[in-house]
């Protein structure tokens, strides 16, 4: 499952158009336009007529099997007449949704209780697909979008059916077969001027609608055109994501804190007035380094100009100087680590401070995180919480130590059953079988991304065998460079085995 290429404004829209013509040596396309959903991704296999498999997104070639939850989902039909267009096996592809109603029931409803309320829709719907109690994702009322017929099969002896030719016809078929689809707020046009101007009435209308999207979807309507224009290994080359400006807030900036990374990076993160954007309450936004502390002028005291980066991410756009009393007190930029108290040191080109510390005790817990994290080596059941949990009460120490617990003094702490720890137990001896790219991304060594681990991977059988490559060595292999190559150097001679 491919992601979009976005696009911000009219110019970029007008450019995938050129480039669409461009290819397909035509000189105007007929596009359909629909709402971009913002919740999570998944992707539907219906066989004979009955729904067999429901997934997620996950990495976008290897996701979580989800089939018990979506069933769970009153508009997703357990079966559907596919048979009648002569199609035996239909792969399609949708967004799962949490509606701004149920959304404020089901938050009232846990206030009540005394627990947290969830942090806005698209966090709500994603993390419901992958709890594990079926009734509690029927309880939390999720509604399923669907919006494009990915890939399918047909019965012996059938041919296309006239609505598998256009991206507007395959949505009406869904539609009448029973499913939610965008046939409503879709439209079809012939160029990207009417496209544009549709785009921009829509952005006017998208807080009247009942569920929250972030943009619009631009796609060539029809489909053996979108084959002949193909696909970047990114994304397909026939759809384009028009992205809504940003909302935005003021706030009031409080203080600033510092996190220590994995690698040491020290991370200034802005504590403000918790102000409402888009349907999330924002309290907390990095500032990235010191340098964009500088370069925005900010002190603490100010009120700022805040703004969600495509809806999701906060960031500070400014501060508003106008409004400044004399009160307001300049932010001064720790010269030594805020955990382990190291002087901190910046590398020549860099904008980061670093703790060159590697036994700073918040490197170490970050490490771990990392180290269990699903796009690592996906111990479920650990997590940043237990990590911490367990670090700070001298029962972890180190990654090595996370194959070494000792199970019955965490049996002791509340909230450990035997059932919980019988998981874990389980979930550590899994992660002996990930492949060796993970382990080498599990490591968390600086700059090497699960792309360059697994280039790595492919030039060795066993970790150890990295420690015998010289730097020369590893700068031969595919987008590793001198920076690279000297990191991964540096962190094998480090590590004791």
């Amino acid at each position: 499952m491919l992601s979009l290429d976005n696009s911000y404004n009219e110019v970029d829209l007008k450019d995938f158009d050129r480039k669409a013509r461009q290819l397909s040596k035509l000189e105007s396309i007929t596009y359909c336009v629909e709402p971009k959903f913002d919740g999570g991704s998944i992707s539907l296999i219906y066989e004979n007529d009955f729904l067999t498999r429901g997934a997620t997104r996950g990495n976008g070639v290897a996701g979580d099997d989800v089939t018990t939850n979506v069933r769970q989902i009153r508009s997703l039909p357990l079966s559907a007449r596919f048979s009648d267009y002569g199609l035996q096996q239909v792969e399609i592809r949708g967004e799962v949704l949490m509606n701004k109603n149920s959304f404020k029931k089901y938050n009232d409803a846990l206030i009540e209780k005394g627990l947290a309320p969830l942090a806005n829709p698209r966090n709500a719907a994603a993390g419901t697909l992958r709890i594990k109690d079926p009734q509690e994702v029927r309880r939390r009322n999720l509604e399923a979008f669907v919006y494009h017929i990915s890939d399918y099969t047909l019965l012996p002896g059938k041919e296309i059916p006239e609505a598998l030719k256009t991206h507007a016809g395959s949505l009406k078929l869904l539609w009448e077969l029973g499913f939610k689809s965008p046939v409503n707020e879709m439209r079809v046009f012939d160029g990207i001027d009417l496209v544009i101007k549709y785009c921009l009435e829509f952005e006017e209308e998208r807080d009247n609608l009942p569920y929250e999207i972030d943009g619009m979807v631009v796609k060539v309507n029809d489909f053996d055109l979108q084959d002949q224009l193909g696909m970047t290994s990114h994304h397909p080359r026939w759809a384009m994501a028009f992205k809504f400006k940003a909302r935005q807030g003021t706030s009031k900036l409080l203080n600033v804190e510092y996190q220590v990374g994995r690698t040491g990076s020290i991370t200034p993160v802005a504590k403000i007035e918790p102000v409402f954007i888009g349907g999330v309450t924002v309290s907390s936004i990095s500032l990235f380094n010191e340098d964009v502390i500088r370069e925005k002028d900010l002190m603490v005291g100010d009120t700022v100009l805040v703004e969600r980066a495509g809806d999701v991410i906060p960031y500070i756009v400014k501060p508003l100087a106008e409004l400044r009393s004399g009160d307001e007190k300049k932010i001064k930029f720790p010269h030594h680590c805020p955990v382990c108290e190291s002087k901190l040191f910046k590398e020549e080109g860099e904008a980061a401070w670093r703790c060159v510390n590697i036994e700073c005790p918040a490197q170490v817990a970050e490490r771990m995180i990392h180290y269990v994290s699903k796009d690592a080596l996906d111990i479920k059941g650990f997590g940043e919480a237990n990590i911490k949990k367990f670090f700070e009460l001298g029962l972890l120490k180190d990654i090595p130590g996370i194959y070494k617990l000792d199970f019955d003094a965490i049996g002791k702490l509340e909230g450990f059953g035997a059932k919980s720890i019988e998981k874990l137990k389980d979930a550590i001896e899994q992660s002996k079988n990930q492949p060796l790219h993970r382990l080498i991304f599990a490591l968390g060594i600086r700059f090497v991304g699960e792309t360059t681990a697994k280039v790595l991977a492919q030039k060795v059988n066993h970790l150890l065998d990295l420690k015998q490559l010289t730097q020369e060595e590893l700068q031969t292999l595919e987008d590793i460079g001198p920076k690279v190559a000297g990191s991964i150097v540096h962190f094998l001679a480090m590590l004791i085995i």
